[in-house]
């Protein structure tokens, strides 16, 4: 009899995780004492989305305290908001919200400074006291959360001369250089490289808030990944499967063979839904090694990495997830997956934070 794939992370010890995308927060409270779908599930707007809602509404000078957030369309009203004449003061830590670099904040015409006694408003993405109280209104002992998996898009630190979106895929390509595998994606505090920014803040909120409190660390296309990958369909599938995570702000795809990255790709949805035609070609010239990552950058992607070229032909399955998967219709592939791990799509990368947990605590391959 094959192994459950959810076996692989049933030890697992109790955990909140929560993958904040561009849309939703996908949050699981994980107990082994409890099968998957017994476990408490949420899906609620991200929280950057409602706190740019109310920036937008704000007429007066604003003052923020707190975290780093996800910026898009949040670091817009801000920016919009100095643009009105009004005053924008921040700490150092939500600054980070609009950019990875201060200097070009202060640019933006927005104040950075060490302290603000009293806020208008605190960034938190994490929201632990939320989450913590809402929890022991349904009973649980929170006092048995022993880690918090954090998964959010982090594009790490670059200069004014530098793009973030090659930034990004300059970092990631420094640790898949050193290993192939996506463990070495998957982060704990304590080794988390200092030039991601926002998954630093998170870590340091969720310290502030309980100390004793654990942390698996991943970027949400990483998880997004290692999450599909417990669909038992996906872990039954022999030889190079192609993942393709539809996400609200990002389309990544991604090749593994035996657990092993052979190719990376991270485009924007806002691009592809436009011309989800095109989807089959990036695909198979990712596979084998004939898509330039400079290509993917001058459409306003992300860029691609090829580390093991073979041809298409060779991709044993295609894994398909997240809430925008409804392009693949278009893209013409016509046989895919729809991953659903724990038999709920918006549980992948949740999921994934736990099996990248697996992979910290028993150090084997995914």
């Amino acid at each position: 009899m094959p192994v459950n794939p959810l076996e692989l992370i049933a030890r697992c010890p109790v955990t909140l995780a929560m993958d904040i995308g561009t849309g939703t927060k996908d949050v699981l409270h994980f107990s082994p004492k409890n099968t998957i779908e017994n476990n408490i599930k949420l899906v609620v707007p991200t929280p950057a989305i409602l706190m740019a809602n109310k920036l937008e509404n704000h007429e007066e000078n604003l003052a923020i305290s707190g975290f780093t957030m996800g910026g898009g369309y949040l670091a817009k009203v801000l920016k919009r908001h100095v643009k009105k004449g009004r005053r924008v003061v921040m700490e150092t830590l939500p600054a980070y919200t609009l950019r990875n670099n201060l200097e070009e904040i202060r640019e933006a015409g927005i104040e950075v400074v060490e302290t603000i006694e009293k806020p208008t408003h605190i960034f938190d993405e994490i929201e632990l006291p939320l989450y913590f109280d809402l929890l022991s209104r349904f009973g649980v002992n929170t006092d048995e959360i022993e880690y918090i998996g954090l998964s959010v898009q982090d594009h790490g630190y670059n200069t004014s001369e530098e793009s973030s979106r090659k930034n990004r895929f300059k970092y990631f390509l420094e640790l898949l250089e050193k290993d192939l595998m996506p463990r070495s994606l998957v982060f704990r505090a304590d080794n988390l490289p200092n030039v991601f920014e926002r998954l630093e803040s998170g870590a340091l909120c969720v310290s502030r808030f309980r100390r004793s409190l654990k942390l698996v660390l991943i970027d949400t296309s990483f998880s997004a990944i290692l999450g599909s990958n417990l669909d038992p369909r996906v872990h039954r599938t022999s030889g190079p499967i192609l993942y393709i995570n539809f996400g609200n702000g990002h389309v990544m795809a991604c090749i593994l063979r035996d657990g092993r990255i052979q190719a990376f790709f991270e485009h924007h949805t806002r691009v592809l839904k436009e011309k989800p035609g095109v989807i089959l070609d990036y695909m198979t010239r990712l596979a084998e090694g004939n898509l330039p990552s400079e290509e993917i950058f001058r459409d306003d992607g992300n860029g691609c990495v090829t580390f093991d070229p073979q041809p298409f032909k060779n991709i044993a399955g295609v894994v398909v997830t997240g809430p925008r998967r409804h392009l693949m219709a278009q893209s013409g592939i016509p046989d895919y997956i729809e991953a659903a791990p724990g038999g709920d799509m918006m549980m992948t990368g949740p999921l994934g934070l736990l099996r990248g947990l697996s992979l910290l605590l028993q150090n084997t391959p995914a």
